[in-house]
């Protein structure tokens, strides 16, 4: 009969300090007041949002997992976040005669109160998930809107400030200027890439120069410059 630990971290909180030995110490503890002896503890890198069945650590465990043998977690949030996928994961074992324990609920699949409490707090710990993504994506809403940097690759012919806020790149915008010249002289993207490497040296395939130009805050800003000149050759407001 095997009794197997299992904790995780995700990425995320690896890198704010989250430990795997609070974790191993509460499995330990619970195996000692139950007088379980512990086969091995494994652990895993990954967030609790990913299916139970693509973790490469969980899944080799469950494959040693026979009748009669047992899988503790620290807590239930460190199985899983997914109510449905906790639900499945929790009613195979069961099936299988795989013991489920959760230190702070002892075991799920006796059909006991555990298993109760386990269906109430995997649908708080869903909510609570779909939570915090509705934060996430509201926040980043927001600071699209606001043009604050996001991370990743720079967006061309921007900076960011030292608020974070993206403002235009002096160099970078001359040749977004252009591209849009270019374009109101009737050029296709392929034909303004080319024209670009020759001005100005920077190779930018047409796809990304579609990419560039057909973004909404660069087509306002352009196109309201286009439509508020008196001439044919736009006169570039000046943001800074």
């Amino acid at each position: 009969m095997k009794t197997i630990g299992y904790v995780r971290v995700s990425h995320l909180e690896s890198l704010n300090g989250e430990s795997f030995e609070t974790q191993s110490k509460k499995i330990t503890q619970y195996s000692e007041l139950k007088d379980f002896s512990v086969t091995s503890i494994e652990n895993e890198v990954i967030s609790g949002g990913v299916e139970i069945r693509k973790r490469k650590s969980l899944s080799k465990i469950v494959e040693k997992l026979v009748r009669g043998d047992r899988l503790i977690v620290a807590r239930l949030d460190r199985l899983s976040r997914n109510i449905l996928d906790t639900l499945k994961f929790v009613n195979e074992c069961k099936t299988k005669g795989i013991e489920i324990h959760i230190v702070d609920l002892g075991c799920v699949t006796n059909g006991g109160v555990g298993q109760i409490v386990l269906n109430i707090l995997t649908c708080l710990a869903e909510t609570e998930r779909i939570q915090i993504s509705e934060r996430i994506k509201a926040q980043k809403h927001y600071a699209k809107k606001e043009r604050k940097f996001l991370g990743g690759a720079m967006e061309f012919g921007y900076r960011k400030d030292d608020k974070g806020k993206l403002i235009p790149d002096e160099k970078e915008y001359i040749i977004l200027q252009s591209m849009f010249n270019l374009r109101n002289q009737g050029l296709g993207y392929r034909k303004i890439s080319d024209e670009i490497k020759k001005k100005y040296g920077r190779k930018i395939f047409f796809q990304q120069v579609h990419k560039i130009m057909t973004r909404e805050h660069n087509q306002k800003f352009f196109n309201q410059a286009y439509d508020h000149s008196s001439s044919n050759e736009m006169r570039l407001a000046v943001w800074l």
